[in-house]
């Protein structure tokens, strides 16, 4: 049977409307139980999702003022809009869904890295409620 996934070969993920597919090497937005789930918000309780999500990746260290890195770094503590599209598609469907949902930069990413390797950042930024799955 062929693969039927996506390999993120095309992925598209913009942050405050911006495209930073060429920062990032890992990229996930996923649910996570963690250590305070006796704690549920209200607007949790109703959605019916009652984990916090995560804007969760790796980004490459690049000071420039056009880089992820700069827009962590300034933005930090920050809400802004987020869209993943899994197959880099322009317009959603119901094939090719984009996920969407507003996300809160935390603090400042870190300098540095290992000499002749790329510097890397982990990122985990908490979204805001549920992602949105979108298709039209």
């Amino acid at each position: 049977m062929p693969f039927k996934g996506t390999k993120g070969e095309n992925l598209s993920i913009t942050i405050d409307a911006e495209e930073y597919n060429s920062y990032l090497h890992e990229v996930r937005a996923e649910p996570d139980d963690g250590e305070d789930s006796d704690f549920i918000t209200f607007a949790n309780a109703a959605s019916g999702d009652t984990s916090q999500w995560f804007l969760r990746g790796t980004m490459y260290n690049d000071y420039a003022s056009d880089s992820l890195w700069t827009k962590a770094w300034e933005n930090s503590g920050q809400v802004v809009p987020f869209v993943i599209k899994p197959y880099g598609n322009a317009a959603p469907s119901e094939d090719q869904p984009h996920f969407r949902g507003d996300v809160k930069i935390s603090r400042k990413p870190g300098v540095g890295g290992e000499a002749n390797e790329a510097h890397e950042t982990e990122i985990e930024w908490e979204i805001d409620g549920v992602p949105e799955r979108v298709v039209a």
